[in-house]
This record gives structure tokens, C-alpha cells and sequence, in this order.
């Protein structure tokens, strides 16, 4: 007689129990009866069966697009996405929800859960493209916005506060690379675009003070050695004195 592993045994009983599931779902789906439909709908859902969930909620949310249990199933579609990992799905569908039900007691939540999937999708390393931190960010200021004094407002304070020490850390590394390219006005440029734009970031900034100081000084000096060129920013709108008393200011700053 063949055994099977204990492993093998678990993944036979979650698939028996997913048959026992979708068995009972399309055995009791009652399409005259909304509030008992919904109820058998969204029972995949509850039991952690995303993908049958999906297929059912659409099912339920086509037979019966007016019930009132269908903005229920429209927000579990989401969730079900967004558990499947399925974030840019989880995001346009918590788009939709909150665009078709502004003010549904719900729809606080759908738009903290649109800035968390762009914020799954976002990348952490700095050398990529923050697109999705951007988009996040954004979603989260409008719960603040709109949502002041409740718990997903809370929420989101601290991750924009995460979103904005990632955006500033992908202009440092950019920083870095054209310093490292001796690429001096762009050094420059984005070393003085992190101090303006993440004040905040308070471990950065004495990097960018030095950094982009020193930058400056290299374009200076090649203003000097070439008065009429325009190949950047500070050429085309700075003297090169104006661009060497840029560089001390930040010395100053940079000294207290």
C-alpha cells in the first residue's frame, strides 16, 4: 500500500476542500434570492479561496447589479485581487468602487488600499523608477485629506513618511551617479533638489550640502573657462561668481 507525505496529504485536503466549496456554491446559488446569493458568494472569500471568489462575486455582481449587496461584492472583488497579489487589478478596482460610491462608509478604506497596492507594486531599491511610491503618496494625502482623525488617516501619515524617505533616497542615488560621472551640474541640480524638496530628510542633508557645494564649484570653474556655454541650468542663468557665492551659502548652512 502507497503512504503519502504528510505534505501531499495537506495539499489533497485543501483541494478537496475547495471541490466541497465550489460543490456547495453552485449547488445553493439562488438566483432569486440576493441577500442568501450573496452570502454563498462570498463564502470562497471567507474560506480563502481568491480565485474561486472572484469568479462567483463576478457572477453575483451580474445577476444582481442593483442589490444593495453589491458594492459588497465589488470591494470584496477587490480585496480578492489585492490578496492574489494582483495589485494593479486591486488598485482599479478600488478606483472604481470609490468613483461609483463616494460616500459609502467603505470608501475610506478602498482609498487607503488604492495607495497600498501601488505601494506593493513600488519598488524598494532606489536605483528604479518610484512611479508607484509617487502614486501612493498622492492616494494617501487624499485620505488625509478627506479622511482626518481616523484610523487609515493615522495610517497614512506614517507611510508617506516611508514614501518620502524612498523618493529622496532614488534622488540621492541619481545624485551619486552623476557626481560619480563627473556630471557637476547635474550633481548639483539634484543634490539641491533633495534639500528643497525632503527637508525632512535630516540624515541626507549634510551629504547634499557638501556634495552639491562641491558640484558647484566645479561648474564655476567651467563657466570661467568658457563664459558663453549653455549646456546647463546654472551657465545659462548664473554668473559664475553667483554660482561660487551658491556653493558658500551651502558651506554655511552646512556649518550651523
Amino acid at each position: 500500500m502507497q503512504h503519502r507525505s504528510p505534505k501531499a496529504l495537506r495539499s489533497w485536503l485543501g483541494l478537496f476542500l475547495l471541490l466541497v466549496v465550489v460543490a456547495c456554491t453552485e449547488k445553493e446559488f439562488d438566483p432569486n434570492d440576493p441577500k442568501k446569493s450573496f452570502g454563498i458568494a462570498k463564502e470562497p472569500f471567507d474560506n480563502g479561496y481568491y480565485e474561486e471568489a472572484l469568479k462567483r462575486l463576478g457572477e453575483f455582481k451580474a445577476r444582481f447589479p442593483y442589490s444593495q449587496f453589491a458594492s459588497e461584492a465589488e470591494l470584496l472583488i477587490a480585496d480578492s485581487h489585492f490578496q492574489l497579489e494582483h495589485f494593479q487589478e486591486s488598485a482599479a478596482a478600488y478606483d472604481t468602487f470609490v468613483k461609483l460610491h463616494p460616500k459609502h462608509p467603505k470608501t475610506g478604506y478602498a482609498l487607503y488600499r488604492i495607495a497600498e497596492s501601488y505601494w506593493e507594486d513600488s519598488p524598494e531599491e532606489p536605483s528604479r523608477e518610484q512611479e508607484y511610491t509617487e502614486k501612493a503618496i498622492q492616494q494617501w494625502q487624499e485620505v488625509i485629506e478627506k479622511y482626518p482623525g481616523t484610523e487609515f488617516a493615522s495610517k497614512s501619515k506614517d507611510m508617506v513618511s516611508k514614501g518620502r524617505q524612498r523618493l529622496a533616497a532614488s534622488i540621492r542615488f541619481i545624485a551619486r551617479f552623476y557626481c560619480k560621472q563627473e556630471v557637476w551640474h547635474s550633481c548639483a541640480f539634484r543634490y539641491t533638489e533633495l534639500l528643497e524638496k525632503f527637508p525632512e530628510q535630516k540624515d541626507m542633508a549634510d551629504e547634499a550640502l557638501t556634495q552639491a557645494a562641491m558640484a558647484l564649484d566645479h561648474v564655476a570653474l567651467a563657466k570661467e573657462h568658457d563664459p558663453q556655454s549653455d549646456k546647463n541650468l546654472y551657465h545659462r542663468s548664473m554668473t559664475s561668481q553667483q554660482i561660487r557665492e551658491k556653493a558658500a551659502s551651502l558651506r554655511r548652512i552646512l556649518k550651523g
